[in-house]
């Protein structure tokens, strides 16, 4: 390495020119140089003193390139792709948001199917950016962790984060690395298809935060994710297949995310093992939604809409793309599937299901799919008819893909096949005798209810749902007895006698707009906060006073409109959507857990879990009590920016109060036994539960209770729904 660092030396000192460097460091490597070493050298050289211009990019660039020919690690540990002086996970763990140095090959003229890209095209490299760099004077690029054929990741620190003291700065940072000759509509383009992806609120999705460029560098912020990708876990030494439990549980994952992103009209386009990411906490992740057809787009705009003879650019992954991809053909959702039983094979076998060969020339080739010795019958049918060379052929969705690959049917998945057989025989009976009642009850209900703990969704653009079991748990019970008292909260012991479904989010602005939009209901005037509480009759749920997209929760909805959202989606779905009982929130608030707060008494950990009142708002809002933490919002935040609880729920405790079935009563006393709400009392008021983005420490927790009357719209106050679960 002593070489290495002596002619970057030398370049500074003007003793080697750029290109000399260049040749040197192509010709260590081809010496037998570690690029990983190298990287990790370069990274730190660079944070000592910097390269001039973007010879940094350049140079990992290469490395980057050389690692990935030689089946080096994929992925850059949190050591390396921080330079000195910034900080990484304690743990050491990789830090990982893509994997794939050069994988997002660009393929033109039906030429390259070897996966090389070396007909993709000519790149462009963003002047003046690399390591050190502050984009839009926010994004402070600390260490490159992946590149592709049209694109770069970096590690980045928001500054803005920094300022606000949040305990989580890093976001990742894809800048695009492919010529726009026409700037501004390929801006444009991007930026249309960011907020597409922003409307993608999933568990399995990595979330898009947003679009943006800093003169003529075009760039997208990303969730940076704490883990390692598939494609890692995959390529380790001596890696022959995962069990076939958690190859299912994996399979199941992806294809939710695939499920939802279809269902918005979106298709990946570029599914890989190292678009997956296995967080530290064992959750499967899937990156790049979209990508791959909106860096198309915006390349195919860049050549001034290419004639008609040319092929359109299409960033993607040959092993795993369809025939149709690598042939142009519009995008589908069965190239998703595609992609998913090729995955699906490499997870119980190790390895690629075409022996590394890309799917036009297995077809050409004749080759089939062989059994693993691990793969049951049922799974190797599966993955056969997912990898079918004709979409006509092949399984048409990610969710039938799934039901066909799980090994064997459950004993219950058994009784319920059978249940379900006499049910169809009793309709069909039925049929004759009143057919159009028939019609109707088999559209309003599905015949498999969802078992618990299992994520759904009744239509495309309704709440993600997750189903509760039932349970007994002690309400009112607050952190400490002193809390427990100033909240007026004797303990209540509650059973749930039922299973149920909640929301996973808090209901969103965009969710809540389909609704306003059908229904044409108006709800003009809010209570908003601006020093002091007071209404302004010109603000509604569309304009809360403070900046919100559509994957903010929604506020300024009194119980009322709450009430009346439920209603309307019940008659959409058929399913019978209401508010919860707040003995049902209060259950899937705690999630089990003795505690009604996540942080238990470490306030300063509040705003990892939660979006409340602290240091960040007090900055605005002098004199507030607030928690000892920065979450980085003064006011409302997208869903989901904050851990999850035990549930899986986001948002139980701050970000907006959330309302409630019951009417209010002062305390528990003759209160239901048995998760059903309180129908007595005041009820010209109602329970508001989980305190908000202005809530002080005292008032923040489970057991916490606040009231209005139902007419009343804050800008703090918003709702989640629960969904009946017919047995």
């Amino acid at each position: 390495m002593t070489g290495f660092v002596q002619a970057l030396e030398a370049h500074r000192q003007g003793a080697l020119s750029r290109e000399d460097l260049l040749v040197r460091i192509e010709r260590l490597l081809r010496q037998g140089g570690d690029a990983g070493a190298l990287l990790s050298v370069l990274n730190e050289e660079h944070a000592r003193a910097p390269l001039p211009g973007n010879l940094y990019s350049e140079a990992a660039r290469i490395l980057l390139r050389w690692r990935e020919r030689r089946g080096a690690s994929q992925t850059i540990s949190a050591a390396t792709a921080a330079p000195v002086g910034h900080s990484a996970p304690a743990d050491g763990s990789a830090t990982v948001i893509i994997d794939e140095p050069f994988a997002d090959i660009a393929v033109t003229g039906g030429s390259d199917t070897t996966g090389s890209g070396d007909t993709g095209p000519k790149r462009f490299v963003p002047p003046s950016v690399s390591v050190g760099a502050v984009l839009q004077g926010r994004f402070k690029l600390i260490g490159a962790i992946g590149d592709g054929g049209t694109s770069t990741v970096f590690k980045a620190i928001d500054l803005r984060r920094v300022e606000a003291r949040a305990h989580d700065p890093y976001v990742a940072v894809k800048l695009l690395t492919i010529p726009l000759r026409d700037f501004t509509r390929s801006l444009v383009v991007l930026q249309r298809e960011a907020q597409r992806l922003q409307s993608l609120p999933h568990p399995n999705i990595v979330r898009v935060i947003d679009c943006d460029r800093d003169g003529r560098t075009v760039f997208m912020t990303m969730e940076y994710l704490a883990g390692e990708s598939l494609k890692r876990k995959l390529s380790a030494p001596g890696f022959t297949g995962y069990s076939r439990d958690e190859a299912v549980r994996i399979v199941e994952a992806i294809a939710s995310a695939l499920t939802y992103a279809h269902r918005n009209g979106i298709i990946h386009g570029d599914l890989k093992p190292g678009n997956v990411i296995v967080t530290d906490q064992d959750e499967i992740k899937v990156i790049d939604f979209g990508i791959a057809r909106l860096i198309g787009r915006s390349a195919e705009i860049a050549k001034g809409k290419a004639r008609e003879e040319a092929p359109p650019i299409t960033a993607l992954t040959p092993l795993y793309a369809s025939p149709e991809m690598l042939e142009h053909e519009p995008p589908d959702p069965r190239d998703d599937v595609y992609a998913l039983a090729c995955i699906a094979y490499e997870l119980l076998t190790g390895r690629h299901p075409f022996d590394g060969k890309v799917a036009t020339a297995a077809r050409d080739a004749g080759m089939r799919v062989t059994r693993g010795e691990t793969m049951s019958r049922r799974q190797w049918r599966a993955i056969t008819r997912g990898l079918a060379y004709e979409r006509d052929k092949r399984t048409p969705t990610p969710a039938q893909f799934v039901e066909e690959f799980r090994n064997y049917p459950s004993s219950r998945e058994g009784i319920t096949a059978f249940a379900g057989i006499a049910a169809v025989l009793l309709l069909a009976l039925l049929y004759f005798v009143d057919h159009g009642r028939v019609e109707h009850w088999i559209a309003a209900r599905r015949i498999t209810p969802p078992a618990e703990g299992e994520v759904f969704r009744d239509c495309p653009t309704c709440p993600l749902m997750k189903a509760l079991p039932s349970g007994r748990f002690l309400q009112g019970a607050a952190a400490t007895d002193a809390d427990a008292t100033s909240l007026n909260q004797p303990q209540h012991a509650v059973t749930i006698r039922a299973p149920f479904g909640i929301g996973v989010y808090e209901i969103t602005v965009g969710e809540f707009r389909e609704f306003v939009d059908t229904t044409q209901r108006k709800m003009p005037g809010c209570t908003v906060y601006d020093g002091t509480w007071h209404r302004q009759p010109a603000l509604s749920w569309s304009n809360v006073g403070y900046p919100q997209t559509a994957n903010h929760p929604v506020a300024c909805v009194s119980w009322g409109d709450a009430a009346a959202y439920a209603q309307w989606l019940s008659g959409k779905t058929g399913q019978h959507y209401r508010l919860a009982s707040a003995s049902e929130w209060e259950y899937a608030a705690r999630a089990r857990a003795p505690d009604d707060r996540p942080w238990g008494l470490d306030t300063q950990s509040a705003c990892r879990h939660a979006n409340v009142a602290d240091e960040t708002a007090v900055r605005r809002y002098p004199g507030w009590t607030v928690h000892p933490c920065s979450d980085g919002y003064v006011y409302s935040a997208p869903v989901g920016s904050f851990a999850p609880n035990a549930f899986g729920l986001y948002d139980m405790l701050g970000n907006v109060f959330e309302w409630v079935q019951d009417c209010w009563r002062p305390d528990y006393q003759n209160a239901p036994t048995d998760g059903s709400a309180v129908t007595t009392g005041d009820c010209t008021q109602h329970d508001l539960r989980g305190g908000s983005w202005f809530t002080a420490p005292s008032a923040v927790g489970a057991a916490a209770r606040n009231r209005f009357e139902e007419s009343y719209r804050s800008s703090s106050v918003g709702f989640r729904v629960v969904r009946e679960i017919r047995r």
